[in-house]
């Protein structure tokens, strides 16, 4: 470490110079109210990093310049899939940043059996002032100034997570050299480097006693206020939440399952007191266990506390998990929490029981349903899946057309349950489910990556690292966005088309660098380069619905981008747009009348939609099947 970014406010305001102009984050912010604790650890995007000490007036960061970060050989994570640096930029976003990446004796090979390193790029960091809110992995809100002044900037001050993918996922990591920056100078950019750490693989264990995990529900992060349907803001106080999830794939032989929880876009530390997992109860449903829920741990502890920005993944349990089941996940908040981070509009029941630790409970008799639009902190489900042939997952990603914010509310209509229901009666299988079919839907205004510095991006940052990558053993991923991009835009039809296509260019771009866990190819027993990257799709965009219409310029745009669609993803793309459209074309106007209710979609349109994958992974229409 060789930089002073952080320092603690009082009448003598401790050195520190993030900027060249003597400006640094308030300690404070980071200690106490976002609960990054001193020299301890913090898991953001599935990494466990390492954080440095705040406010003391010592070295906080590395100011990128070269250095070489060497990794033990034992006590922290040295394998998996990406790399994930805590960073951010000061004096303007630090731009096409490169290192490189070197792998242990014989863990990562050539095609021709060589050793090999693996150079990186860092696209682009954003600036801590001026970087997108809605990338950032947690925003504080003081700056601290040399002059002994303290100031609260509207758009807050910002760290990224930013991931590089690893060309031989699984294969130890000796060292990484950090890229060669600009030292701190005003004005000039500068890059830093709070923390990294390596995002493991969906693999635990190691030989006889392996398991594979793989993804079989999931749920996006998107506010940092779960609301009541009046508006306000949901809280709760020394209540246990039980959250149903309507799962695509069972448990196999192995019978594991394993729950994520996230605080990614909370302000404040939250811990559980309890959790437990159980399935629910197919006849009475509801809040209804159908036997006694198997308490969960974290690290071996019945407790977590999840700092702000942060996320974390329970111990493995043994449960039986049947495909299309619906568990049930109860979490004891201790304390207030006078306001709950999750995913923003569920269409899922939620039930809260009294003040009281209830994650034991079978019966229902101490919950009551909440009126939520929203889903609080549970962010995904694992299970285990075979360790000779293991399955991996889809990964939808995309606005309403995936989430289903216009679908039933009972938590099985959003566009992963109509797959998932429709690989079950399709004629052509075997009315089993073969991945995992995972919702990363939201009702986000742009899903489009807007930094960048390249067309074509190989590494990620948030929302699509933490929504997409660090699902359960991604292989798939189907892109189903760019309405809501149209819907906002006020330029001519091309200018709007253009900046869509370009957007889902750079998204496909990026999320096709990755690797998949489990693909590793092996010369003489030892992992070479040669892997087999994540399948991107993409969808064309459907008509606009009466309760949203389009402008004529904007209409206009949507049949452009969906020409361009067609014209340059032979093979990757699926014509969403003809799937519910009028006349079956990717250039209709309009919705048929069967797939809208009240003006927006229905469930028979995610059903259309769904029949429309089906029937192309069936018919070959897909050069890359899906899993």
């Amino acid at each position: 470490m060789n930089n002073t970014a952080t320092s603690t406010f009082t009448t003598t305001t401790s050195p520190a110079d993030a900027d060249g102009s003597g400006n640094s984050f308030n300690a404070a912010d980071l200690t106490k109210t976002a609960g990054w604790r001193n020299g301890r650890t913090v898991t953001i995007d599935g990494a466990t990093i390492t954080l440095p000490k705040f406010g003391t007036g010592t070295y906080d960061n590395m100011l990128a310049s070269g250095q070489t970060v060497t990794l033990p050989g034992s006590s922290v994570v040295n394998t998996g899939d990406a790399v994930v640096f805590l960073a951010f930029a000061t004096g303007a976003a630090a731009k096409d940043a490169t290192g490189t990446i070197t792998y242990a004796k014989n863990n990562c090979l050539s095609p021709n059996g060589d050793p090999t390193d693996q150079d990186y790029r860092l696209d682009t960091v954003p600036d801590w002032l001026s970087g997108p809110s809605s990338a950032a992995s947690i925003t504080l809100v003081h700056e601290n100034h040399g002059d002994n002044t303290q100031t609260s900037p509207n758009a807050g001050l910002k760290v990224y997570a930013i991931s590089v993918p690893l060309a031989c996922p699984g294969s130890v990591v000796s060292s990484i050299s950090l890229p060669r920056f600009n030292g701190v100078q005003a004005g000039q950019p500068a890059l830093h480097i709070l923390g990294l750490g390596i995002r493991p693989t969906t693999v635990t264990g190691t030989g006889l006693s392996a398991r594979h995990w793989v993804g079989t529900w999931a749920s996006v992060q998107g506010t940092d206020k779960v609301a009541l349907s009046n508006g306000t803001t949901a809280a709760v106080n020394s209540q246990t939440l039980r959250i149903p999830a309507h799962v695509s794939l069972g448990t196999d032989s192995g019978s594991g399952a394993r729950i994520h929880l996230s605080n990614a876009m909370g302000v404040t530390p939250v811990t559980f007191h309890a959790a437990s997992v159980a399935v629910q109860d197919a006849t009475a449903a509801g809040a209804t266990a159908a036997s006694a829920p198997v308490a969960l741990t974290f690290d071996g502890s019945p407790s977590v506390t999840i700092p702000a920005g942060a996320d974390a993944t329970s111990d493995p349990v043994t449960l039986t998990v049947q495909p299309q089941a619906t568990m049930l996940v109860s979490l004891q908040v201790r304390g207030e929490a006078a306001a709950m981070p999750g995913h923003s509009v569920a269409r899922t029941p939620v039930w809260v029981s009294d003040h009281t630790n209830r994650t034991g409970d079978t019966a229902a008799a101490h919950y009551a349903r909440t009126t939520y639009t929203g889903l609080p902190y549970l962010s995904g489900i694992d299970v285990t899946t075979s360790t000779t042939n293991p399955t991996g997952s889809l990964v939808l990603y995309g606005d309403q057309s995936v989430n289903g914010d216009t679908a039933s509310d009972d938590g099985q209509h959003h566009l992963s349950d109509a797959i998932t229901n429709a690989l079950v009666n399709d004629p052509h299988g075997d009315t089993s489910v073969k991945y995992g079919v995972l919702n990363a839907g939201t009702d986000s205004n742009s899903l489009l990556p807007s930094i960048t510095n390249s067309p074509n991006p190989v590494n990620a940052l948030n929302p699509q690292d933490r929504n997409v990558l660090l699902q359960g053993n991604v292989r798939t991923v189907l892109v189903s966005t760019g309405a809501a991009n149209l819907l906002n835009c006020t330029s001519d039809a091309n200018t709007c088309a253009t900046d869509v296509e370009n957007g889902l260019a750079s998204l496909d771009s990026q999320l096709s660098s990755y690797s998949t866990d489990d693909s590793q190819i092996y010369f003489n027993q030892q992992p070479v380069t040669q892997n087999s990257n994540i399948t991107v799709y993409l969808a064309t965009i459907p008509p606009f619905t009466a309760a949203h219409p389009g402008t004529t310029a904007q209409e206009a745009a949507r049949e452009q981008v969906n020409t361009y669609l067609l014209d340059n993803y032979p093979g990757r793309l699926l014509d969403f747009a003809a799937a519910v459209s009028t006349d079956g074309t990717a250039t209709s106007s309009t919705v048929k009348a069967a797939d809208l209710w009240d003006g927006n979609p229905s469930d028979a349109y995610y059903a259309d939609l769904a029949d429309l994958y089906v029937n192309d992974t069936d018919s070959g229409t897909l050069n890359y099947p899906p899993n």
